[in-house]
């Protein structure tokens, strides 16, 4: 059975990092091990699996489906064709997925530092028996905020279509969309409980993942890197510093609360900029004998500014090599409750 879909599987690799939910990675490495800055991908042995063969046996078993099940005839064959890849890789690991190309596309949006929709955060909760979506915040000078919605506004319509019982990534799909196309969106008022129809131009929408930097007081600084590992953060982060030290920053306090991961290689710069030239920040193992690899600091001038990195249970990934290697380094007091505990680093193929 050929397929036309375009997919990409992501796959995992073991990591060792420290976190406050896995004991401490070794820091001692194999001889082959090699350092280098940045994670690449390593090349797998010849296939031994005959494709033809799995194609035969998913054909034969789609049309036994087809045939002899009561809603044979009724099916999504493409859904239940992704399903079936979908539980093959989970019983590799919780966290290998399968994406078709519209599934892709929103993986590369996330990891971009802007897509394109209203300029408004969303949240969910039960009413009823049923789930509602409202306004959480809307971006100064956004779309959004330009057509007056406001935090609470339930959202009741978009396009047409009713949002009442939808999941909340479903919510977000149907407020994103191409730049410059409209959204007509009909919210509840929170404070009067009126409706009200708002047409909403979709553009381009900062996705930043440092949304607050500030001093507590001073010569403490504050910094949320609260939105994910990015293709920006290490950029942003950079700024962040740059400012809080113009302020007259001497300590500072990193916040990785529900920060659950993302780019290595951002996570990576990150780390770099606290600790010294050879120090472990994390090792990978993958499945071909002899892979495994360091990575460490290459930087012969960190900086020394005083750290306190905060954390939770949504503390993840990437997040967690970033407070392991501090941790283990004793670079930084780590203070919070147990991460999240994902020792594994994703590549797509």
């Amino acid at each position: 059975m050929k397929r036309n879909s375009i997919f990409v599987l992501v796959l995992s690799l073991a990591l060792c990092f420290s976190s406050f939910a896995q004991t401490t990675a070794q820091k001692e490495t194999a001889k082959k091990s090699r350092e280098t800055s940045l994670p690449t991908a390593t090349v797998a042995p010849k296939s031994v699996i005959k494709g033809e063969d799995i194609e035969a046996n998913i054909a034969e078993a789609l049309t036994l489906i087809q045939d002899n099940h009561v809603n044979g005839k009724k099916l999504d064959y493409n859904e239940l064709f992704k399903s079936s890849i979908d539980g093959m890789l989970h019983t590799l690991d919780p966290h290998s997925n399968y994406f078709d190309a519209k599934e892709f596309e929103a993986f590369r949006t996330e990891q971009r530092s802007e897509y394109f929709g209203i300029g408004a955060t969303i949240g969910d909760l039960k009413e009823g028996d049923s789930n509602v979506t409202f306004i959480r915040a809307t971006f100064d000078g956004s779309p959004a905020f330009r057509a007056g919605l406001r935090y609470g506004d339930k959202i009741v319509e978009v396009n047409g279509t009713p949002m009442r019982g939808k999941a909340f990534y479903d919510v977000r799909n149907f407020l994103r969309g191409e730049r410059g196309t409209t959204a007509k969106v009909k919210v509840q008022s929170l404070a009067t409980g009126e409706f009200k129809t708002v047409d909403i131009t979709r553009d381009a929408v900062p996705q930043p993942s440092i949304p607050e930097i500030y001093m507590i007081r001073p010569g403490i600084g504050y910094i949320a890197m609260t939105g994910g590992f990015n293709q920006t953060t290490a950029a942003e982060f950079r700024d962040a510093m740059r400012s809080l030290k113009a302020q007259g920053m001497q300590q500072l306090i990193l916040d990785l609360r529900g920060n659950g991961g993302g780019l290595v290689r951002e996570a990576y710069q990150v780390a770099n900029a606290f600790l010294n030239s050879g120090q472990v920040i994390f090792t990978q193992k993958g499945r071909i004998e002899d892979s495994e690899r360091t990575f460490a600091a290459q930087n012969p001038n960190p900086d020394k500014t005083p750290l306190v990195l905060l954390v939770n249970r949504g503390t993840a990934s990437a997040s967690e090599i970033l407070s392991g290697a501090l941790q283990d380094h004793d670079r930084a007091l780590i203070v919070g409750e147990p991460t999240f505990g994902k020792g594994l680093v994703q590549n797509p193929f």
